[in-house]
């Protein structure tokens, strides 16, 4: 039998042998043969390989590891012991135990491909699949402490079907693979949790790096997609939409990554399934004092896992000497995870134009050279950040996104030379950007960039063009802000794809086309998200014509009434989101005309015809629903 068959060509082939080989074996068994061992072990072979075909199509990630396993089956089976005339049925029933054992090697296999096909059945956007709510996640967590206390947990732990579920650990390829999915162990159990902050904790780590064809967020993101190919991640799918932005862990997988993580020491955990600290690594938990006492000068991540109050000791960070990662924000979905610091610890009060301010005062922090990813995302009562930051020199990663009290940033960060990704997204306070964002050649992401008045902001958006290796940028217009061509050079952000662009302000129509015509487009952008704009009819600069790379286009809130552009062009657009446009008025076939290549569509409370009332809301995903619209409201 050639080596190079595929298994769906192998089984059919071994299965014939076996045949074969029983015919020539049973044949000298008496007629009364239906309780002989021989006889059974060939039919419990037959029926297992046969069970294997209706997975074919979902193994070719394990095809390898199986055509190992399938050469040794072959061996076996063709082996002359079976066409030897002799009456040696213990030799015979020896090798017919091997093949099977063989065959439970394939098995398990085949077990994540099980799984797998059952997770993502149950998280498919056709199923309809409803997410437990956060009552539902209480009850579960009660239910667990409950377990806890009474022993069935360790139970659970010890059972054969966590060491089922192991194997799957086993069968990933790479160290990197295992790495990151261990990770997925710290979070409690049905947490919905936010991609984002998971892809930066592993660039923080060093456990994805760029190569030279992708960024290392870009290797995140292949990793994060591998994990869900393995079931470990099960991704939610909000309405149809084919982006995947948040997650849960299976309960089940949650506890073989315990498991695995407690004997590989890479976490040590509580008995209830809790993560604690260890040597390398310490976690930020509620009630959990004692957690700045137990870090060392080898702690080389600090993550918080659910402590809504930081409240840190002054020195504190003293003994961290080789700290790579400080996740001190938000990392759960929902915004209800409230975060605040405490005056006493963490902040520094001063009073300022009789106003109190909060300052992060995380003393040592300059000292930590070492640093590469520092998250405040969401953390409250925070209004400057401590001039200290500037030392930060190996800092990759600055998220503070949903700062809502972030008022000032340091005048000139130019120091941080090797910043890949500064998030300001949702810092509504801050009115202006510092000097030196435009020297950070290393910057590829940049999110909530604000264009405030004009003689406040040393650093505009035609400045951002010498980042040559800026792929994403977010913008939100302040007041009084817009002046005539301020995105006249967006021809020469040469790498980005990614443009949001969001309005504070109401504007006129004629200071709006003013400030943004002329408006040069990005060659590579395939995504826009205009939020808010101030016009009324589609402008030509903004045409399909110029947007030849586009892929999605998102426009929420406005005044727009209408999408139609000189020419009639129709769009390549694939992704398409229309929301909150009370003025815009366009039936499906319109839409259709227009967007002819697009395979999502969302349209939510467009044209506003009644005081509470608008047109049908429309959600469709060409995959699920190949030639019909889906009215949702």
């Amino acid at each position: 039998m050639p080596a190079q068959r595929k298994p769906e060509e192998i089984v059919p082939i071994l299965l014939a042998r076996l045949e074969k080989a029983k015919q020539f074996v049973v044949g000298s068994i008496s007629e009364n043969s239906e309780g002989d061992p021989l006889v059974l072990k060939f039919k419990e072979i037959e029926i297992e390989l046969g069970s294997m075909k209706r997975l074919f199509p979902r193994i070719k990630h394990w095809e390898g590891k199986l055509m190992e396993q399938f050469r040794t089956l072959e061996q076996d089976i063709d082996d002359d012991v079976f066409f030897k005339q002799h009456d040696e049925a213990n030799e015979i029933l020896n090798r017919l135990k091997r093949i099977s054992e063989s065959v439970v090697s394939v098995k398990q296999l085949f077990s994540a491909v099980e799984r797998q096909l059952m997770d993502r059945t149950r998280t498919m956007p056709s199923s309809g699949m409803q997410f437990p709510s956060e009552e539902a996640f209480r009850k579960d967590q009660t239910i667990s402490e409950e377990w806890l206390r009474l022993g069935v947990e360790e139970k659970i732990y010890a059972s054969k079907a966590i060491s089922n579920f192991q194997k799957s650990f086993d069968c990933l390829e790479s160290y990197q693979l295992k790495a990151c999915s261990l990770c997925l162990s710290i979070f409690p159990e049905n947490s919905i949790i936010k991609k984002r902050p998971l892809i930066y904790w592993w660039i923080g780590e060093g456990m994805v790096t760029k190569t030279s064809e992708k960024t290392a967020e870009e290797v995140g993101e292949d990793v994060f997609n591998e994990l869900i190919n393995e079931s470990f991640i099960i991704p939610i799918f909000e309405n149809l939409s084919p982006n995947i932005n948040t997650f849960i862990v299976h309960p089940w997988i949650r506890r073989m990554l315990i498991l695995v993580a407690k004997r590989l020491s890479f976490f040590e955990f509580t008995p209830s399934g809790m993560p604690s600290n260890g040597h390398r690594r310490a976690f930020l938990l509620a009630g959990g004092s004692d957690s700045y006492s137990t870090m060392t000068e080898d702690t080389l991540m600090v993550f918080n896992v659910n402590d809504q109050y930081l409240g840190f000791k002054p020195d504190w960070l003293s003994k961290l000497n080789r700290v790579e990662v400080l996740q001190l924000g938000r990392w759960q979905n929902s915004v209800k995870h409230h975060i605040e610091v405490e005056n006493k610890d963490l902040t520094v009060e001063s009073k300022k134009k009789k106003k109190v301010e909060y300052e992060v005062s995380l003393d040592g922090l300059g000292s930590q050279t070492s640093l590469r990813y520092l998250s405040l995302r969401g953390v409250s009562r925070l209004t400057n950040l401590p001039p200290s930051v500037l030392n930060l020199i190996s800092l990759e990663i600055l998220d503070l996104r949903a700062c809502h009290n972030l008022e000032k940033l340091p005048s000139d960060i130019s120091a941080l030379r090797n910043l890949t990704h500064l998030d300001l997204s949702e810092c509504y306070l801050l009115e202006s950007m510092p000097k030196g964002i435009e020297e950070l050649s290393a910057l590829q992401v940049l999110k909530g960039f604000v264009i405030g008045i004009v003689r406040r902001n040393p650093c505009r958006v035609s400045d951002l063009a010498q980042l040559k290796g800026l792929r994403k940028l977010s913008i939100r217009i302040g007041n009084e802000a817009l002046t005539e061509g301020e995105f006249s050079n967006l021809k020469d952000f040469t790498a980005l794809q990614i443009l949001v662009i969001s309005w504070g302000i109401v504007l006129s129509q004629s200071s709006t086309n003013a400030a943004l015509s002329p408006f040069s487009v990005p060659p590579k952008l395939k995504k826009l998200d205009l939020r808010c704009i101030p016009i009324v009819t589609w402008p030509e600069w903004l045409g399909p014509g110029r947007l030849i790379s586009l892929e999605k286009l998102y426009i929420r809130g406005g005044e727009l009434k209408s999408l139609k552009n000189q020419g009639e062009q129709t769009w390549k657009v694939k992704i398409l989101r229309l929301k909150y446009l009370k003025n815009l008025k366009i039936d499906v076939q319109e839409l259709k005309t227009m967007f002819p290549k697009v395979e999502y569509l969302e349209k939510v409370k467009c044209n506003k015809i009644g005081p509470h009332e608008y047109d049908p809301d429309i959600t469709w995903n060409k995959m699920q629903h190949e030639n019909a619209i889906v009215a949702t409201t």
